[in-house]
């Protein structure tokens, strides 16, 4: 009894956050006691947090059926709508959406992408075999008809598109859903589209690296590697990872450059071959396809140089190359530690080699040669190396490190990184070291980002609060950082549709979308909510940005908002996972999320409400007719509409026919014709006479003339004789 109303408090608190999200007018009805005799019904439901089959006696008892947001133009709304069954299972549940209108403008429904979501197994734990398994919705898989089984529940996400060109208003539309032999439930979307444009992630002030496993999607489907349909489903990931904004491209230069961490190996894209007398050669086939296929996508871009080619690693871990013997075409495992002769030697072939290589194919200057989570004795013979192997025009690689070091201080030795991304577990909360780090390197024109992974909280697991994700984002912005870094996007485990347990990670740490069924036609991935709200938090830190550049004051604002981010506080739980600390800081990061998305649009109809467009015109009507002791309010249309500030100045001709006050208000007097002269205060170019007619109270009405009888007759005959000339050319 007491589990299940600690679960009840929980939603409830949870949909009360939700409900104060973007728009704080979101109206969640009053419970209502759940009805035993309702068959079917469908709610609103938080989009920050799993909605598990346990969470069924609550959602029962919800009633949120209208939900309001704000958005900008070139932005996405994303939603959850949660279905129950009562004694009798549903078939044919389907969820379908209206246009959405405000006044005469319209989004189309068209716009919509309703998908349900999936559960799949997750282990509650990391590293302990007696963790619990439970079943997790954290596919977003396909729409159409489900089927729902009796006194169980299942969600469905919604997605909304907002075109760059919406007209800005509140515009309100419909949710339907529907099941075979069911009376439907319709549900309310309400929202405000501000007169803002959100940047293009591909376009934003946001670094994003997710590491990608390409040889895991080859293994999953069972496709030779770099074959056609290899690059097919590679193609489709990779350009998914480019429109959410990805820049950073992973590719291995040698043999498990992670000592096997992953369920899968990853296999070097770059093929060493050591001939008798000691020497290497280079077979850059796979690299080549993979790089091509990333700038295919559009994730790189040599041309304008966009995005990073991110090579791991000339420190593996474990210290190993792995080589093929020549003249026997067996391999050999070097271990090749790093500062030593050996090292020295086969690395400086391999730079020299791969200098000349990425020249020639236009890479170089996107290349940055990699290390991730290496001791400071193993980082500064690397930085060394790579910084003496020059190009004829006097360039060295550039370099990366993802670090998870505490002590972040020593400028001269981190300002030869090109590139470092530190642990989230490394950052400390009540110091601004992060910040003045990030400040200095970005001075400097250099790369600093955060990174999350196993055993750190919040991140981004499968039994994660999708929160989590989105809250990294904004705390990637409280340090003052480029962005984010996350070790995996596609690292996925045997048969993750099923069963996402893994071991050595808590569940789903590598990876952030899903593949589809092998013998999937339409998809080839499916996103998972966690990562849609990362994608939600980096379009909501772009938009934060973009206020930044707008004006002093939206700037001040934005800063004094994301410096008063919240940060939870972490334990492992029984079964090792790095976990919320208590429900309090489970409750935390959802309800700064929601806090900071609130405060950014309220930042941005400030800015609105204060921002100078200059008028160019106006429009009005040119004649209005009324009669002795009526009044008539004058319509004008600034151009553009959105003109700011706006003052009209009105006079009339002759008041004693009728007079005009300050607001426009016109009022007749006496019988007569005149003029009302309109003006901008703004701009005295802009004017326009609008002609007045007052007439005598006592004049009749002009009546309709009535058609004759002989005069329809002959209108008629008229009309036929037209159709028969038509048909008889």
């Amino acid at each position: 009894m007491k589990n299940r109303l600690r679960r009840f408090m929980t939603l409830c608190f949870s949909l009360a956050l939700f409900g104060a999200s973007a728009a704080s007018s979101q109206r969640i009805l009053a419970e209502t006691p759940a009805e035993p005799d309702r068959t079917m019904g469908a709610v609103f439901d938080t989009p920050y947090r799993h909605t598990l089959q346990s969470d069924y006696a609550a959602i029962r008892q919800s009633d949120l059926s209208e939900l309001t947001d704000t958005v900008w133009q070139n932005d996405v709304l994303d939603a959850k709508v949660t279905v129950w069954a009562g004694s009798q299972p549903l078939e044919q549940v389907e969820i379908r959406c209206d246009d959405f209108s405000s006044g005469n403008h319209r989004i189309s429904a068209e716009n919509v992408d309703i998908r349900w979501l999936w559960e799949t197994l997750a282990n509650i734990g990391s590293g302990d075999p007696e963790a619990p398994v439970i079943a997790y919705p954290d596919v977003i898989h396909q729409g159409g008809p489900a089927s729902i089984e009796a006194q169980q529940l299942k969600s469905a996400w919604i997605s909304l598109t907002i075109p760059r060109d919406t007209a800005p208003g509140v515009y309100t539309g419909t949710l339907n859903v529907t099941s075979a032999n069911h009376s439907p439930v319709q549900l309310t979307l309400t929202f405000e589209v501000l007169d803002l444009t959100a940047p293009d992630p591909q376009a934003g002030a946001t670094q994003v690296e997710l590491w990608q496993h390409p040889y895991t999607t080859a293994r999953y489907y069972g496709v030779t590697p770099f074959s056609d349909a290899h690059k097919n489903y590679l193609l489709d990931q990779l350009r998914e990872y480019a429109q959410m904004g990805g820049r950073g491209v992973i590719a291995t230069i040698v043999e498990e450059a992670w000592n096997h961490q992953s369920y899968d190996s990853d296999p070097s894209m770059i093929h060493w071959t050591q001939t008798a007398d000691g020497t290497f050669s280079f077979d850059y086939t796979d690299f080549d396809q993979w790089i091509e296929l990333a700038i295919q996508a559009g994730v790189l871009d040599p041309q304008t140089g966009r995005g990073q080619i991110k090579a791991y690693s000339i420190a593996p871990w474990g210290n190993i190359v792995t080589v093929v013997d020549e003249a026997s075409g067996t391999s050999r495992r070097l271990t090749l530690t790093p500062g030593s002769d050996d090292w020295q030697a086969a690395w400086t072939a391999f730079l020299e080699d791969f200098l000349r290589h990425t020249v020639e194919k236009g890479w170089f200057d996107l290349t940055y040669i990699s290390m991730d989570e290496r001791e400071m004795e193993v980082l500064q013979p690397c930085v060394e190396l790579i910084k003496g192997i020059r190009s004829e025009a006097g360039k060295s690689f550039k370099i990366a490190s993802a670090m998870n070091y505490s002590d972040l201080d020593d400028d001269a030795f981190l300002d030869r990184i090109d590139d470092i991304s530190v642990s989230l577990i490394n950052v400390k909360d009540k110091s601004d070291a992060m910040r003045k780090l990030a400040l200095h390197r970005q001075e400097q024109g250099l790369l600093t980002t955060l990174y999350t992974c196993t055993g750190q909280y919040p991140s981004a697991y499968t039994i994660s609060d999708m929160a989590d994700t989105a809250w990294t984002m904004w705390y990637t912005m409280k340090q003052g950082t480029d962005g984010f870094l996350r070790w995996s996007w596609d690292g996925w485990v045997e048969d993750p549709l099923t069963d996402v347990s893994y071991r050595t990670f808590e569940p789903g740490d590598p990876w952030l979308i899903y593949p589809a069924e092998r013998d999937s036609v339409g998809d080839h991935f499916y996103e998972s909510p966690r990562y849609k709200m990362l994608k939600q938090g980096i379009r909501d830190i772009n938009k934060a940005k973009l206020l930044q550049s707008l004006s002093a004051e939206s700037e001040a604002a934005v800063d004094q908002l994301v410096q008063s981010l919240k940060r939870p506080k972490m334990k492992i739980d029984r079964y090792g996972s790095a976990t919320y600390a208590r429900n309090s800081d489970r409750e935390l990061v959802q309800s700064e999320v929601l806090r900071m998305r609130k405060g950014i649009d309220e930042i941005a109809k400030a800015y609105l409400q204060a921002r100078v467009v200059p008028i160019t015109g106006m429009e009005c009507g040119a004649s209005i007719i009324l009669r002795v002791g009526k009044t008539s309010e004058i319509a004008i249309e600034p151009f553009p509409y959105n003109a700011n500030p706006v003052t009209w100045r009105y006079h009339s001709n002759d008041e004693t026919i009728a007079t005009v006050d300050e607001t426009g208000l016109i009022s007749a007097k006496n019988p007569g014709t005149t003029t009302i002269l309109v003006q901008c205060e703004e701009n005295d170019q802009i004017e326009k006479e609008i002609s007045l007619i007052v007439l005598d109270p006592s004049q009749a009405p002009r009546k309709r003339t009535s058609v004759s009888a002989d005069l329809k007759l002959r209108i008629q005959k008229i009309l036929q004789a037209a159709a028969a000339a038509e048909s008889h050319p």
